[in-house]
Formats: structure tokens, sequence, C-alpha cells
């Protein structure tokens, strides 16, 4: 692994027009949400903000989003309630993930990998893109003292 680091998209380009780009790319006709820069993470939806760091494995680009509820953490700001119990089941990945893989700062486009952690040291993760569970885990590291995160089966 080459790089891995937070990351918060810059102001320009604006995430609501990189959405329209990848919905069009894609075919779709409406957006219902796109991700946008919220109290220090990436907001998408009625979500709270999502944490997310970026990292190189060989030349491909990855970006890994967290709720950081989920690690027992706080963005200031955020609102208190629980999250759905469903809700990475119910996330629109290509929405979320379009946009941000199309993003400038990706030369060549990132995959983006969407963590929930349900409980424990259990992992659960969608990827819009290539896995790479590697880069996953070494966000996990980074971000919380469990040494022993597992995907869930």
């Amino acid at each position: 692994m080459e790089t891995l680091e937070p990351w918060l998209p810059p102001a320009a380009p604006d995430l609501a027009v990189l959405a329209m780009a990848a919905a069009d790319a894609a075919g779709l006709a409406t957006l219902h949400a796109w991700p946008e820069r919220r109290k220090g993470g990436i907001g998408f939806g009625e979500l709270p903000p999502f944490l997310c760091w970026r990292g190189q494995v060989g030349n491909a680009w990855h970006l890994v989003l967290v709720q950081p509820r989920e690690l027992g953490a706080l963005v200031p700001g955020a609102r208190m309630a629980p999250l759905p119990v469903d809700w990475l089941a119910d996330l629109d990945l290509q929405a979320l993930g379009g946009p941000l893989a199309r993003h400038p700062d990706f030369p060549g486009g990132a995959s983006v990998h969407v963590v929930q952690v349900p409980g424990g040291a259990t992992v659960v993760v969608r990827t819009h893109g290539i896995p790479a569970p590697e880069l996953v885990l070494a966000t996990l590291l980074r971000l919380s003292p469990v040494p022993d995160w597992r995907p869930s089966l």
C-alpha cells in the first residue's frame, strides 16, 4: 500500500455536478441523493456524515467510507439518532460511489468501499469498483484500537 490518509473533497468541483455526470453515464433519469461535503465528512441522504479515507493499491485509487458512530466516535454536529438497522443494504451505492469515483483527485477513477460495523470486530463492506480488503482493514486499524477486524460471511 503506497498511501492511506483522510480525505475530504475540495469545494470544486461540486459533488452535485459530478453526481449528475455519473447519473447521465449510468443512464439514470433521476437522483434522490448524492454525496456532499458535510460537517467534516461526506454526507449522503439522511445518513450522518461518513469519515472518508483514500489510499492507493498499486496505481489504483480507493476510498473507504466509515460511519464514525459505529466506531464509537462522533462527528461534531452530527445527529444523535441511531443509524437505521439496514442502512448499508438500503444504500444506493451507485448514487454515492459513482460521483466520488469520478472525482478529479483520482486520475483514472477510484473504487469506493462503504463499511458497516454491525458489532464487535465484524465488518460488512459494499464496494463500487474493485475490492481492496487490505486497504479497508488498514483504514479500520487506523480508526480503532480493535486488532482483529474480520469480514462478515
